[in-house]
């Protein structure tokens, strides 16, 4: 049988506990991000006349239905 006091076994059940909670929290977080960005992939800014929309055409640049301008696609911003 392995001696411990008990300082150190709740020491070590403490740290167990918070490592799980940090580790759930982090992959939340993870998830939440793939999210966010997978809904964000497919909107656009006019540049013209700063109107959001959706787009899912492949084409490089989308036009905008509300002034006709082309708008170049860009990389979603990472939070």
């Amino acid at each position: 049988m392995i001696r411990i006091e008990l300082s150190w076994l709740v020491f070590i059940c403490l740290l167990v506990f918070l490592s799980g909670i940090f580790f759930v929290w982090i992959s939340y977080e993870i998830a939440r991000r793939q999210t966010a960005n997978r809904a964000l992939r497919n909107r656009l800014r006019c540049g013209v006349c700063s109107m959001e929309f959706a787009d899912d055409s492949p084409a490089v640049l989308a036009i905008c239905p509300r002034c006709g301008s082309l708008n170049e696609r860009r990389k979603p911003a990472l939070f």
